[in-house]
């Protein structure tokens, strides 16, 4: 495939700053590397952490951000698998550095390691290959591997019409749940749950729930608590609406609640749960909520982000 000499990248020049959009050159794949051509790449938090400069490895400035995104594979290095990083090849690229210790995926072209690419069924819908994976696979870490769900037992997610708490409720259904709780902030999304949700706003008393998904954090993680039944879990997978949070111990000691903290960066997701939760995706099984960001909106669009305004994923198209 052809590949020109220059392409388009946004950079970040100065953490906390907003990036600018920069040509600069291709970069040439290692011996065992692939070059892709990125059609979408995700804006996350993870993203907005590096480029404030607060995550433990800070990249050399100018940088380009992007964990996630996908497209097709362009060029291999001499070393490369071919039977698995095909030249033409639909792939999603997460992970492995990307958008930290190596540019990510904010431009046309990213250099990615084989370790974080990843085959997609051609069906798929590109923006929609670049933002299910990483979502899909925290929430099933979330749900059924660390909180360990059960069929008929109660499941409370926060953040419910976010794209992981949607997918949390999801799998939570598929999984027998007998009961799902959902809190919500507002109602344009509440259609993206499954039938049968309880949707929550505010404080409203709901019955207790047996395993807790918490994924915004902040002052009324104390309140959700009280949700949980004596004996319960709680995992902990964000902090979107505040980093810290105050609650008796008394009261979490006396109820035996455990509180379970999600680390994506250590949790194993085994590699056919991963391709089977893509292909729900991709079947229509499971759905994520995107919103397509053109380039010249990127500002906006991380303002939105970090207000906490924006329901799904962002999605960057080039």
């Amino acid at each position: 495939m052809s590949v020109p000499e220059e392409m388009s990248a946004l950079r970040v020049h100065a953490f906390g700053e907003l990036p600018r959009l920069d040509r600069v050159p291709v970069p040439e794949p290692g011996p065992e590397d692939v070059l892709v051509r990125i059609a979408a790449g995700v804006i996350s938090h993870h993203d907005l952490t590096v480029a404030g400069g607060n995550f433990p490895l800070r990249p050399e400035l100018p940088y380009v951000p992007g964990l996630e995104g996908a497209g097709r594979i362009v060029r291999a290095g001499v070393e490369a698998d071919q039977r698995t990083l095909a030249i033409g090849a639909l792939v999603r690229v997460f992970a492995g550095g990307l958008g930290a210790t190596r540019p990510g995926t904010w431009a046309e072209y990213v250099v990615a390691p084989p370790r974080a690419v990843r085959g997609v069924p051609e069906t798929l819908d590109v923006p929609l290959a670049a933002a299910c994976g990483s979502v899909a696979r925290t929430a099933w870490a979330a749900a059924i591997d660390l909180g360990a769900l059960q069929p008929a037992e109660r499941l409370g997610v926060t953040g419910a019409t976010g794209a992981v708490g949607s997918l949390v409720a999801q799998l939570a259904s598929q999984h027998g749940a007998s009961g799902i709780v959902a809190w919500v902030r507002s109602p344009e999304r509440v259609h993206m749950l499954p039938g049968g949700v309880e949707i929550v706003y505010g404080d409203e008393s709901v019955e207790p729930v047996d395993l807790l998904v918490d994924t915004v954090g902040g002052p009324l993680l104390a309140e959700r608590l009280r949700s949980v039944r004596p004996g319960g879990r709680a995992v902990l997978v964000g902090y979107t609406a505040g980093e810290r949070v105050c609650f008796s111990l008394p009261d979490i000691m006396a109820a035996g609640v455990s509180l379970l903290p999600l680390n994506m960066m250590r949790q194993r997701v085994p590699a056919e749960v991963e391709s089977s939760l893509v292909e729900d995706v991709a079947e229509g099984r499971l759905h994520v909520a995107t919103e397509i960001v053109e380039r010249h909106d990127v500002g906006e669009a991380i303002t939105r982000l970090r207000t906490g305004t924006v329901t799904g994923r962002l999605v960057l198209q080039w």
